[in-house]
């Protein structure tokens, strides 16, 4: 059953226009409309349906990546290490439908904490640490707003296990979802080492909650469309209750290729709306409103401001880009047997994935007793909660036998299906750099004859640094306990455009130091706003989409009723 009905109504100058229906432009829609605003939402993308996610095939969705734009004709270009290696690369993240990325997102829902409104403090000594800054709203400041988006979105979990400082009696609204097989031996584990094991908060039904069926846990979650609509994306919460209200009209393909300014009464420049295309080739179409909000993916955000030439007195549009530093490692448990064969012996997962999460090394001492900022792992089984073909691509027995082939493969299949293993993923802070950074390819073209961004990033060593830190900590903790490392990829130097991203026009008090004021509008030009993670002035080291939904809230709370 489709969740939101396109073109239902006609608005014909809007109170606001929204420049993307993924998580922050549908949370913008609901609110505003929620206000009394009348708003417009343009959509690059088609209209969905969670049966258009069926059936449950891996080669059409992951390995020919259909949900993401092309590589060969709509790619984003990386700079490489040097700056002057260009290679095509994917855009692994956005996916150009209703809703977005929320599609197929892992619905990982934690919150940033004071380690991350302010890191700071975690970086005495440390090389080229000048621009990471304290950020000008604090944890408590967001509280009201996290608790908002948690409802709304429809989070299960158990709060305040962790350390993010949740307050006193509050719960989510659904409890956690069931934990997998693996969990009491490997909590256990986990414990004893230190890494403060907890159930994290999912976007994901445990229950049959907001009409919606609980999870059925088919295993194919991250880069798939959930078919049953368990797992909470922008079309099945946000979107469908605004366009419940009368007052959002959601128009599909359409593309906003440059937004419209010109001088305001007081010096600063001031919105006109928007120009967009419903197809290749067609004609340039405007639409006027005295207020645009853009939440297209950080990339894609800095983007568009350098298409439509808004000003940048301080050289700072498209800076301080971040992804986040990764890492992830792979154990198997010889003697100890598969954690979960699934119903008959199927091997289909039929209980959570990765909603086991580790902090003990969000913060930390040092050897030389300073606090540093590290990150948080996700923690899977990687046979129950790993699609085939994936596993098949990264197979490895050891850090010396990577891509393996014939023989070793079959022994690595094997110990999959006979023995248990876990695998982690590690989400870890960023050094803020000036020169990562967004520009306009000069050369290569979208499908639509606009020029594609590209990407300049580099790593700094404290990144690289630690992510070995953290996988070598897990290393030892896995294998006091008698497991056996058979993956081992920290996080590499270049970044072609993999991890979560944020920054690029980063929001700040400070003219002269960020693009955004503190309400995420242009420093420049009144009345645009930007809702992705372009705004964060730092990376975190958390998943960001919650911070971001929050932001979103407290953005659009504030702004003026209709």
């Amino acid at each position: 059953m489709r969740t939101f009905a396109a073109g239902a109504i006609v608005i014909a100058r809007p109170d606001a226009i929204i420049v993307g229906s993924g998580a922050g432009g549908s949370t913008a829609a609901r609110i505003l409309t929620k206000r009394g605003w009348n708003v417009v939402v343009l959509e690059k993308g088609g209209p969905v349906d969670a049966e258009d996610f069926l059936p449950f095939d891996e080669l059409h969705f992951r390995e020919h990546k259909t949900l993401i734009p092309k590589i060969v004709d709509d790619p984003m270009i990386y700079a490489g290490l040097d700056g002057n290696s260009p290679v095509r690369s994917e855009r692994w993240w956005e996916v150009t439908m209703v809703g977005g990325s929320t599609n197929v997102w892992d619905a990982n829902f934690p919150r940033y904490t004071t380690p991350d409104f302010d890191v700071t403090p975690y970086m005495k000594g440390i090389p080229n640490a000048g621009h990471m800054v304290k950020w000008p709203w604090s944890y408590e400041e967001f509280r009201p707003w996290f608790e908002m988006a948690e409802w709304d979105w429809a989070v299960s979990g158990a709060a305040g296990q962790s350390e993010e400082e949740m307050r006193a009696g509050y719960q989510y609204p659904m409890p956690v979802l069931k934990p997998h097989q693996s969990s009491a031996f490997l909590r256990s584990l986990f414990r004893k080492a230190g890494l403060k094991p907890y159930f994290g908060a999912r976007a994901i039904n445990s229950q049959t909650y907001d009409g919606r069926p609980a999870c059925s846990f088919c295993g194919f979650c991250q880069f798939f469309g959930c078919a049953v609509n368990s797992r909470a994306n922008a079309a099945n919460t946000m979107l469908r209750r605004a366009l419940a209200t009368g007052r959002c009209d959601l128009r599909v393909n359409h593309y906003v290729i440059r937004v419209e300014h010109e001088p305001g009464p007081d010096g600063r420049r001031r919105i006109r709306g928007v120009w967009y295309v419903t197809e290749p080739g067609g004609p340039e179409q405007f639409m006027a409103s005295d207020r645009v909000i853009v939440s297209v993916q950080t990339i894609q955000s800095a983007r568009l401001f350098l298409l439509s030439e808004v000003p940048d007195p301080y050289k700072l549009v498209g800076r301080f880009l971040t992804y986040h530093t990764k890492g992830d490692a792979h154990f198997t448990f010889p003697g100890k047997g598969v954690w979960n064969p699934g119903l008959n012996n199927f091997y289909q997962p039929v209980t959570a994935i990765g909603s086991l999460q580790l902090r003990g090394l969000y913060t930390y001492k040092d050897s030389a007793g300073d606090m540093r900022k590290g990150g948080k792992f996700s923690v899977y089984d990687p046979f129950t909660c790993t699609t085939p073909l994936r596993l098949v691509k990264g197979a490895s027995l050891g850090p010396s036998e990577k891509n393996i082939w014939g023989a070793n493969l079959v022994n690595y299949m094997e110990e999959l299906r006979t023995q248990g293993g876990v695998s982690v993923s590690f989400t870890g802070d960023a050094m803020s750099l000036y020169n990562n950074r967004v520009e306009l390819d000069p050369v290569v073209k979208d499908p639509w004859g606009v020029p594609v961004p590209k990407t300049f990033y580099r790593h700094d060593p404290w990144d690289l640094a630690t992510s070995r830190f953290a996988l070598d900590t897990i290393a030892e903790a896995v294998g006091n306990a008698g497991g056996e490392l058979r993956k081992n990829d920290p996080q590499d130097e270049a970044n072609p455009g993999y991890g979560h991203v944020h920054g690029a026009l980063r929001a700040g008090a400070d003219r002269g130091a960020s693009v955004l004021n503190l309400d995420c509008e242009s420093h420049e030009v009144a009345g645009l706003t930007v809702l992705d993670a372009a705004w964060m002035p730092t990376a975190g080291a958390s998943n960001p989409s919650l911070t971001l939904l929050a932001n979103a809230y407290r953005v659009c709370t504030a702004m003026p009723q209709a």
